[in-house]
């Protein structure tokens, strides 16, 4: 069963991927479905390497990879927090209760940040 495990980390990794997303464009009125997600510095389409949770970050060391604009360091934190999330539940609890478990974890952690973003009062400037 290691591989279904990693498998669901992967997958909470990329469920933080997606409410990073989410905190970003919604609030501003954008679709989370088009455009593609894109540097909001150059509007250069992120490619594979870059949409990798944490993995991606960290080989672009927390940069646009064409015009060096940070990323903030709540992207991989999220991305983090959320397979971790899910790996702790299923070491905790075993392969089903823990994912479970862990992906309502995970689905009130996004409930909670995107809430979070919705209300927070908007600011203009460069944003990832």
């Amino acid at each position: 069963m290691p591989v279904l495990s990693a498998y669901l980390v992967f997958t909470a990794l990329l469920l933080g991927s997606f409410l990073n997303l989410a905190v970003d464009r919604l609030p501003k009125g954008e679709s989370i479905i088009r455009p593609r997600s894109h540097c909001r510095g150059c509007g250069r389409m992120l490619n594979t390497i870059d949409l990798l949770p944490v993995a991606g970050y960290l080989v672009r060391r927390g940069r646009c990879a064409t015009c060096r604009v940070s990323i903030g360091i709540s992207s991989p934190v999220i991305e983090a927090a959320c397979g971790i999330t899910v790996l702790a539940s299923i070491l905790w609890m075993g392969l089903w209760p823990g994912a479970l478990i862990g992906f309502v974890l995970v689905a009130a952690l996004g409930a909670t940040v995107v809430g979070a973003a919705l209300r927070r009062p908007r600011r203009s400037g460069v944003n990832l």
